[in-house]
């Protein structure tokens, strides 16, 4: 490679983190408690209102959102409108902590404002204690106040009921707050005079939900179109590798399927409290849960990286047939490749800038990357999403399916075109309203992956993939980190 194409790569990197810095996707300022303060309002919730000490209890806690209702009023675009909203009633900037402790849990729900919105108890009958004072909504609803613009403030008593269930007496409350477009349905259930449950049923009040629906069934079709798509590719893998007279080299492959696993194990300590957190069964054992989940973890790895194996294996058999590049001048791929990546971020920002100043597009920062890195997002989750999507996606669209369409076609165009298209519309775009924008935007940047891979080599198209993700999810992960820092040194002055 000429010293022309190092200059010229490196310049539209400069360029590209110029652009991306300046026009990068806004960001909202965070109010999410510490993890140790939601963990604290969550011991003394149970405290006070079940009786029983959790201290000792082994804890484990996830951030959490209304990704669903967050979702809808995203394309019907009143989220802006009702984003406060969101965040007074608890479905943004929330916890869910759990506490487990001898085959019995508590699970609390901990909104910004300090305020329980969520709660079940899964405990033997024994280990709650009874209160003679039976409670009325009302003076329930006064003692689970703790803010004057949270989510009990606004609520409304609509009314009361008891049933008889196992030989237990359950009193239920009933509470509604209805704020702009939304509506939120509250239900408390008390046990001899302790809460064992509080839940929550949202509506939006709105009449073109039906599009809404049928937006998200498409994207749903167009998701498992790509998955299909990926499935096939393992198909023509294994025909390319049995029926096709194609010399193989076992090493590049047996690394980037040996990669997937690696970076699959790097998550197991946050898959395993993810998956406490939101299924736990008191029935087993946490011990239990853990294994379970690093076996699950393991096996989803070794999968993956077979796949990743035999597709890679075939694709470079291919592009060698064809005299493309596969590992030739490492380090000018690299190179390039991490110029080429920068360079689309930037573009990207400044493109969707420009769409969003003119009210051509909406992206919702809850849906594109808050719901990733908030709870304690870690830079190993953002390293196993950005290996896992480049390496698996370059080896099945770009390495394999390119060079397949062009063996078969004999049209380079073709094949990027093709391969761009099916690998766009594998994507989930629910961040973004309209949907096709971002549609497009993939194919496009697809087309551009496709010219990186003909012309340089897959070394270079790896790269420029990796990094285009890592940056953008990462890049949240290290703004709420500053945000907290410089917050953390103002109280720390303030203070003294």
């Amino acid at each position: 490679m000429s010293s022309f194409t190092f200059i010229f790569w490196g310049g539209l990197g400069l360029i590209g983190i110029v652009l991306f810095l300046k026009y990068k996707t806004s960001t909202i300022e965070s109010n999410l408690l510490d993890k140790r303060e939601a963990r604290e309002i969550s011991i003394e919730f149970i405290k006070e209102f079940v009786g029983v000490n959790v201290d000792e209890w082994d804890v484990y806690s996830v951030y959490w959102y209304d990704h669903e209702t967050v979702n809808k009023l995203h394309h019907l675009g009143l989220l802006k409108k009702n984003r406060s909203i969101l965040h007074d009633l608890g479905l943004v900037e929330s916890w869910r902590v759990r506490f487990v402790h001898q085959h019995q849990s508590f699970v609390v729900g901990v909104n910004a404002r300090r305020e329980v919105t969520f709660f079940y108890a899964d405990v033997s009958q024994k280990s709650l204690s009874k209160k003679t004072e039976q409670l009325s909504p009302e003076i329930l609803k006064q003692q689970l106040t703790r803010s004057s613009k949270g989510l009990w403030t606004k609520a409304k008593t609509t009314g009361s009921g008891s049933k008889e269930e196992d030989f237990r007496e359950i009193q239920t409350y009933w509470y509604l707050t209805e704020e702009e477009d939304v509506r939120l349905k509250l239900t408390v259930e008390m046990q001899a005079g302790v809460i064992t449950y509080i839940g929550t049923d949202v509506e939006i009040l709105t009449d073109q939900m039906n599009k809404v629906i049928r937006d998200e069934q498409v994207e749903s079709t167009f998701g498992i179109s790509g998955m299909l798509g990926s499935a096939a590719a393992m198909v023509m893998a294994i025909l390319v590798l049995v029926l096709m007279e194609v010399q193989t080299q076992i090493m590049l492959s047996l690394i980037l399927g040996l990669c997937i696993v690696f970076v699959q194990s790097l998550t197991i300590k946050e898959d395993i409290q993810l998956t406490i957190v939101n299924a736990y069964d008191a029935r087993m054992s946490v011990s239990t849960v853990r294994l379970l989940g690093v076996i699950s973890t393991l096996l989803a790895g070794l999968l993956t990286g077979f796949v990743v194996f035999v597709c890679s294996l075939a694709g470079e058999a291919l592009a060698n047939e064809l005299n493309w590049n596969g590992l030739d001048q490492f380090g000018g791929q690299f190179f390039i490749g991490f110029g080429a990546g920068l360079i689309s971020l930037g573009i990207t920002s400044l493109i969707f800038y420009l769409l969003e100043s003119r009210n051509h597009l909406r992206i919702s920062p809850e849906l594109s990357n808050r719901s990733m890195f908030l709870s304690g997002f870690t830079l190993r989750q953002g390293l196993n999403m950005s290996l896992q999507s480049s390496i698996g996606e370059e080896v099945i669209y770009r390495l394999l399916i390119i060079s397949l369409l062009f063996w078969l076609s004999e049209s380079i165009v073709l094949s990027i075109l093709l391969s761009s298209l099916l690998w766009a519309i594998m994507h989930q775009v629910t961040g973004y309203d309209p949907r096709w924008i971002r549609w497009m935007h993939l194919f496009v940047f697809g087309c551009f992956l496709g010219f990186l891979f003909v012309k340089y080599g897959f070394i270079c198209v790896l790269v420029a993939h990796f990094i285009h993700n890592l940056v953008l999810v990462c890049m949240p992960l290290w703004q709420f980190k500053l945000q907290r820092y410089i917050h953390t040194k103002k109280s720390q002055q303030t203070s003294l």
